[in-house]
């Protein structure tokens, strides 16, 4: 009776471990993203440190804990461990942070971000810091196999359950943290939230280990251990976690081109793939009862990952014709669901028949399921990093897609050789994929990769330029009137001006660059961040000496070189202009240059990428990078934000910096903050249109008439619309959080504009010039 009642208790407690897991998982790539920046490598960096420790332990519970005599107890313990561990973190990366700056701080310039010894720096301190909670997580299944399984017929189910249950949690972890959490209580409240379940859980099993104690303890240690004689799976699943990583990286970045980079969509998918894995292991449980009936299911769990992932990606460009115009999140996220759990199953069920067919009896569980942990984590970490470095960049969508296939179906070919009898079926089948792979090769994806979460009809247009990046995938379309447009992710970055004619279409852009010479026109050096189309950069008047210009994605700057030929003004041309590859904070956290103005056009405010360059924190970043009297511009499109959001980010503006007004010029929201009084346009334009009437001409600026009418709020008016507003900081980040609804649902200041607004605007004395 003690044993029935002892496993489903455990089962549950491994169900919250999964979703503390998340929890921690979705908090620290955050944590570190302020400090390491958004890009490909930092984030890679703090997923490699994440796997690796889990991957360690279970290799250090699969040698010890044989000898482990209450193994309920040590689970516990290990749970109590992670939940400390984990709210030491932050106190950690507060500590990397002083070391960063003491070694690295105060460069002349403005670093990269593939600098050799601060790469090394991030993955020591990434390691360091996460080594020690994730060490603990990997320990615990192994730990859990060894009180739970007690016969050979236990073997396979009981592991898959216990794997099945954990992914499940880590489902509910990922989308209760995006869709509740982080709102609620912020990304601090969060973790607490994470550490009180690893606490609760510490409590339930050390209450269980007392009223259900193991009582083949003995026997286990004293039984000799079966022989492990199926040791080539361990190879087999570490290559199966190749693939499986690889197939998320994939997908994640297939998919954000119609559910777009929010916070939201990415636990969409990373949901919708772990339920799947879930699902699987579930199945598995009911088949993995022989190491004969694993192996052959092994063998065809290959297959179907092989076969099922190709026809998920030839269906996913019929994904944008099949929603039609609904560009909602959770219809969007049905289609992917769909798309991506039948291949998910066959993933899930790879690992528990791996364990049933490499151990040799119930003595071996714990053993078996660590080495396999350990070997398929391994894989994973190989098939994240390498999709995301090498092949993807490398090989394309196409490429990658292939590549996993043709691995996938080696595999079952592998292991169906390896069945006693050989498993002619699988073999053949697995032969026959080989030759479909051949001489039907799959597509790129068109319909999707020139769909957007923004628009529901897609147009194809002719592709100038396509590459996928490192942590993007960037187009350059020209449409039936002959403009290019730079899209990233599927997201719109920017149109690009091919005639002086044309230049409303880029007005708006251009005085993101010209407006710190407006309000400060002794201005020498400015900092833009994110290169987009460029057009931010064509504004700068040319009494501005020296342009440094922070860049994200490296394709971004390729795709604004191929479209040199074909603009009326190449700004990477420009002599001024200095080009960096990193991520903002992560450049300006470690330069010892000051700028006299900053500007910073992060256009999709939701995005990994964009979302934290509108908090207190970077905003106190740039007030320290700006010389006495610079001036910072942030842009901000009313299509993604309604009247409160607009009010939190003056509040934060406002927050760090004492003289704010809010620009309005051509449909977008320039926010211009200093700590000096700004010049006013009757004494700048004048003495602009003296020096560099071109390209005033270019901002559509003739007059001071011109200026003035485009200012929202002075710095009155700004001070009364945001007083009382909520101030967006790294731990609640309100734009972040709330833009994708406001997006999407009508409310935004596009399709509501604020009459408070209009009621606080400077009253207009003069018109412009027609």
């Amino acid at each position: 009776m003690r044993r029935d009642f002892s496993f489903p208790v455990l089962a549950l407690c491994f169900l919250l471990s999964g979703f503390a897991a998340l929890v921690y998982q979705t908090a620290w790539t955050r944590e570190f993203a302020f400090v390491f920046g958004t890009s490909e490598l930092a984030i890679a960096t703090v997923l490699a440190a994440y796997m690796a420790g889990l991957a360690a332990g279970a290799a250090l519970a699969g040698r010890y804990a044989s000898r482990v005599k209450r193994p309920v107890l040590a689970y516990g313990l290990l749970e109590l461990g992670v939940g400390l561990a984990a709210l030491a973190v932050p106190v950690l990366i507060d500590g990397a942070t002083a070391l960063l700056l003491a070694w690295f701080g105060e460069q002349p310039g403005l670093p990269d971000a593939r600098g050799g010894a601060i790469s090394l720096f991030y993955l020591t301190t990434s390691f360091a810091i996460l080594m020690l909670p994730t060490l603990f997580m990997g320990a615990t299944l192994p730990l859990l196999a060894r009180h739970a399984v007690r016969s050979d017929a236990e073997l396979g189910p009981r592991i898959a359950t216990l794997y099945a249950l954990n992914t499940a949690g880590a489902v509910a972890g990922t989308l209760c943290t995006a869709f509740l959490l982080l709102d609620a209580l912020g990304l601090r409240g969060t973790v607490w939230v994470a550490a009180l379940l690893n606490g609760l859980v510490f409590l339930i099993a050390a209450v269980l280990a007392r009223i259900a104690p193991l009582a083949a303890a003995d026997e286990h240690a004293s039984a000799a251990p079966a022989a492990l004689g199926a040791r080539f799976i361990l190879p087999l699943i570490a290559l199966s976690g190749v693939v499986s990583f690889s197939y998320e990286v994939l997908w994640t970045r297939l998919l954000s081109h119609r559910l777009g980079a929010s916070v939201y969509a990415f636990a969409t998918m990373l949901g919708s793939f772990l339920f799947g894995i879930a699902l699987g292991s579930a199945i598995a449980s009911r088949i993995a009862k022989t190491r004969a009936r694993a192996l052959a299911a092994f063998a065809f769990a290959q297959l179907g990952i092989a076969a099922l992932s190709w026809a998920a990606f030839l269906a996913a460009d019929f994904l944008p014709a099949a929603l039609g115009e609904n560009v909602a999140l959770f219809a969007n996220a049905g289609a992917a669901f769909a798309l991506l759990l039948p291949a998910a199953l066959c993933i899930g069920a790879t690992y528990p028949l791996a364990v049933r067919i490499h151990a040799g009896g119930a003595s071996d569980a714990s053993a078996a399921s660590a080495r396999v942990y350990a070997f398929n984590t391994a894989g994973s970490i190989v098939g994240a990093l390498g999709a995301a470095y090498w092949a993807l960049p490398a090989l394309g969508f196409v490429g990658v897609l292939t590549a996993c296939v043709a691995l996938s179906l080696a595999l079952a070919f592998a292991t169906a050789l390896r069945c006693e009898p050989r498993n002619r079926v699988a073999g053949a089948l697995a032969a026959c994929g080989f030759i479909a792979l051949a001489l039907l090769p799959p597509r790129e994806p068109l319909q999707l990769l020139h769909s957007t979460p923004l628009e529901a009809k897609v147009t194809l247009h002719p592709v100038l330029f396509s590459a996928v990046g490192e942590s993007s995938t960037v187009l350059v379309t020209r449409d039936e009137l002959g403009r290019y447009r730079i899209r990233n992710n599927g997201l719109p970055e920017s149109l690009v001006v091919s005639s002086e004619a044309d230049f409303d279409m880029g007005a708006s852009a251009r005085w993101l660059g010209g407006i710190p010479s407006l309000v400060r026109p002794s201005a020498k050096n400015v900092a833009v961040i994110g290169l987009g189309g460029g057009l931010s950069v064509e504004g700068i008047p040319h009494s501005v000496s020296e342009i440094h210009v922070i860049e994200l994605e490296p394709e971004v700057v390729r795709a604004n070189r191929e479209l040199s030929k074909y603009r009326a003004v190449d700004p990477l041309a420009d002599p001024r202009v200095r080009l960096h590859e990193n991520d903002a904070r992560s450049a300006l956290l470690l330069t010892r240059l000051r700028f006299d103005a900053i500007v910073a056009q992060a256009s999709h405010p939701w995005t990994a990428g964009a979302s934290h360059l509108y908090t207190r924190e970077f905003f106190e970043l740039i007030r320290s990078r700006l010389a006495p009297g610079g001036v910072f511009v942030q842009w901000m499109g009313p299509a993604f934000i309604d009247e409160a959001l607009l009010q939190s980010i003056i509040a934060t503006v406002r927050a760090v910096w004492p003289h704010v007004r809010v620009y309005g010029p051509h449909g977008a929201m320039l926010f211009v903050a200093s700590d000096a009084p700004f010049a006013e346009a009757s004494e700048s334009v004048p003495l602009l249109l003296a020096r560099d009437p071109e390209v005033l001409a270019r901002l559509g600026v003739l007059s001071p008439a011109h200026v003035e009418i485009w200012l929202r709020l002075d710095e009155a008016g700004a001070a009364e619309f945001s007083a009382g507003a909520p101030v967006i900081t790294d731990d609640r980040n309100l734009l972040q959080m709330r833009s994708p609804h406001v997006t999407t649902s009508g409310t935004s200041l596009m399709e509501k504009p604020s009459a408070r607004l209009a009621a606080l605007s400077p009253e207009r004395r003069v018109a412009p010039a027609e």
